[in-house]
């Protein structure tokens, strides 16, 4: 095989790879795998999410899953799309779209939409996230929509 045919197949499976570790994220954090979600990370790896917080580290990222994430919402099913991935080397960064039909700790139902932008790092044998920043274009009530939300922007 060419070196470039090599590079090109290496480049694809890296990708498919970043693209399954997001998605492992959101049917982690949905089961409430703690421990598995937190496992997705490095250990120095920096959380951003807003108006909800910033977290950093193993113990901080598995705090926030749980106790924060788990306690204000009973039920998840996060849905991701639009992956944009650019790979250099053994890091890489990620911009994908999310929406997130969820319960609130109340019993309300909504929804929850953003962008998600990460970057990753490989360490020899699988990628990681060192970081994620959660940009959020709303928090909804379900029966009352997001339209008044984002037509106010």
């Amino acid at each position: 095989m060419s070196t470039d045919l090599i590079e090109r197949l290496t480049r694809l499976e890296h990708r498919e790879a970043i693209k399954e570790l997001r998605a492992e994220y959101c049917y982690r954090i949905d089961a409430r795998d703690w421990d598995g979600y937190t496992a997705l990370f490095t250990e120095d790896a920096h959380l951003s999410f807003g108006p909800v917080g910033e977290f950093d580290g193993s113990e901080e990222i598995r705090e926030f899953a749980e106790h924060i994430v788990g306690a204000e919402h009973p039920f998840l099913s996060h849905m991701i799309h639009n992956p944009v991935i650019d790979i250099d080397g053994e890091t890489a960064t990620g911009r994908w779209y999310f929406e997130v039909p969820c319960t609130f700790a109340d019993g309300t139902a909504g929804w929850i939409q953003g962008q998600y932008t990460d970057e990753y790092v490989y360490n020899g044998s699988e990628w990681r996230f060192s970081s994620v920043i959660a940009e959020f274009n709303y928090f909804a009530d379900y029966d009352a929509g997001w339209a008044d939300i984002v037509a106010s922007r």
